[in-house]
């Protein structure tokens, strides 16, 4: 990890990521707690990062605020979830989604050429058919 990683890793922790978990608490009527794999994001360059900024945080808010579009999807989402964990991986095949002990992990692949733009969709019917 390099000066340039360490730095947008820290502008992301104080101003991007408390923003982004206010607004997922916001849209899903309860507390959600966000954990984030720091070092998978910061091994490669900054591009990782600034994905998931730019990206996986408004996917991942779209996809709650789809299943919290009413009360039947809230009250699920709230028994089921109350950690959403996010990582980055280089190998394409260790994309992943999973639901685990209350914990939404998301293993996405934000490096090379392979970052879908479909997340929000796969997140919603992921978590749909698990909740």
């Amino acid at each position: 990890m390099g000066l340039a990683e360490k730095r947008l890793a820290a502008t992301i922790q104080t101003d991007a990521l408390p923003k982004f978990i206010s607004e997922i608490q916001e849209v899903a009527t309860y507390p959600i707690a966000i954990t984030i794999d720091w070092e998978t994001f910061t091994a490669f360059d900054t591009y990782p990062l600034s994905r998931l900024e730019n990206y996986v945080f408004n996917d991942v808010k779209e996809a709650i605020g789809k299943i919290c579009s009413d009360a039947i999807g809230k009250e699920a989402l709230q028994e089921s979830v109350t950690t959403i964990h996010i990582r980055n991986t280089d190998q394409q095949d260790n994309f992943s989604m999973e639901l685990k002990d209350k914990t939404l992990f998301l293993t996405e692949r934000l490096y090379g050429d392979t970052f879908s733009n479909h997340m929000t969709n796969m997140i919603v019917d992921y978590l749909e058919s698990v909740l």
